[in-house]
């Protein structure tokens, strides 16, 4: 019985873990995202807010410069740096989903003609 009991734990562990990495992710299926969809509403009618878009164009801005730099631990540090940055804004934008733009056209399909 107490093994019983034990795996039945460890069961809704790996659950709760799943369910942890499914609202905090990235990059979701559309699976993934009714998933999410059920704990958290995404903010889909708001408009993103002009400060993730500055704090993008820092970002950006002062990896250019690290990249630009000769020294290459000085280079490594500030490439580290910016990585540390990017993480911090994905955690802040990811309550926004940003609507993919429907102007590309759709690739033309190949029919193979005998």
């Amino acid at each position: 019985m107490p093994f019983l009991i034990v795996i039945l734990l460890i069961h809704c562990l790996v659950i709760c873990f799943i369910l942890a990495a499914i609202i905090n992710g990235h990059n979701l299926t559309q699976f993934e995202e009714k998933i999410r969809g059920i704990f958290i509403k995404p903010k889909v009618d708001e408009e993103v807010p002009n400060a993730l878009y500055d704090e993008a164009y820092e970002i950006v801005m002062d990896l250019g410069k690290a990249l630009e730099l000769d020294n290459d631990t000085t280079k490594h540090d500030a490439v580290q740096l910016a990585l540390k940055r990017v993480e911090g804004f994905r955690d802040d934008s990811k309550d926004y989903q940003i609507k993919p733009k429907d102007d590309e056209p759709e690739k033309g399909k190949l029919k193979v003609v005998k």
